[in-house]
């Protein structure tokens, strides 16, 4: 009787040891298969396809669910690729402004650069290039213009003064004639209450009023004089000089160019030697100092 109870008590324990051991496999399986569900929700991102909808469609497209995406499920936040956002930066930095890599400098350093190994021999044309990109080459850089680049730039603009003795004057505005032309006899001066030559036209004119150049010309003199008062000397061409007093607000320098008609200055108030003709404008032509008569 004592070996059966023995042989009954061993067989009861291992059937505990094997219920346990299912037990503890059961638990472990479970947990492992929690733990690998949770890590795919995590991999998918909230991305989850629905299987059982193929099945039913029997489809063999993959349908994904329609789940919203957040900024937070983003690798970049929209808004810094705004046009308009002030979070925008560009290459060098500058918050709220568009970028633009194009350096006019740098590239035209770069055509300048590019056009030397075009040119085989000097004086040789640049070959592959075309005149607009060649004329582009051939532009001083900012820094590189000088004063002597500008007067170039300048005498191509203006025409050439070419006034002879066939040209004519037009009147620098609408005015009587107060005391004409005399170089060879003598003329009555109110003011001076003399007789004397006038190498010049004295003509009349209001106090302000516009006065326009009578011939294209280039300012080559600006002065005061007692007589004259405020006076500008215009250089015609072939040694021809026209000189205009009795000036102010005068809007030209000397070296600057004036075309024919255009307004360069107004009548001013006369000097003592015309206070009693008034307000006039002294015009005087000269070919090679020696006066001529304006309107001849």
């Amino acid at each position: 009787m004592k070996k059966r109870s023995g042989k009954s008590g061993q067989r009861k324990e291992r059937a505990i040891m094997i219920a346990s051991s299912v037990l503890v496999l059961s638990a472990l399986t479970i947990t492992g298969v929690y733990v690998r569900n949770g890590k795919d929700e995590e991999q998918d991102g909230g991305y989850t396809i629905d299987f059982s909808s193929l099945e039913e469609s029997g489809s063999s497209e993959i349908v994904a669910e329609d789940i919203p995406v957040t900024d937070s499920d983003l690798d970049y936040d929209p808004a810094s690729t705004e046009v308009d956002s002030s979070t925008v930066k560009n290459n060098y930095g500058r918050a709220g402004e568009s970028a633009d890599p194009f350096d006019e400098k740098a590239e035209a350093i770069r055509l300048k650069e590019a056009s030397s190994e075009l040119i085989v021999n000097e004086g040789q044309t640049k070959d592959g290039m075309d005149e607009a990109t060649e004329a582009m080459v051939e532009l001083p850089l900012e820094d590189e213009v000088t004063e002597a680049d500008s007067d170039a730039v300048a005498a191509q603009i203006q025409p050439e003064l070419t006034f002879s003795e066939a040209d004519s004057l037009i009147m620098p505005f609408a005015g009587n004639i107060l005391i004409n032309y005399s170089a060879d006899k003598s003329v009555y001066f109110p003011t001076l209450q003399q007789y004397k030559c006038n190498p010049a036209l004295v003509l009349e004119a209001t106090l302000g009023e516009d006065v326009k150049a009578a011939a294209a010309g280039m300012v080559s003199r600006i002065y005061d004089d007692p007589m004259t008062g405020h006076t500008v000397v215009m250089n015609l061409g072939n040694g021809y000089e026209l000189t205009y007093g009795q000036l102010q607000e005068v809007i030209v320098s000397e070296g600057t160019y004036v075309a024919e008609g255009e307004i360069f200055a107004q009548i001013a108030e006369p000097t003592r030697y015309y206070a009693v003709e008034g307000s006039n404008l002294y015009l005087k032509l000269t070919k090679d100092g020696v006066p001529v008569n304006p309107v001849a």
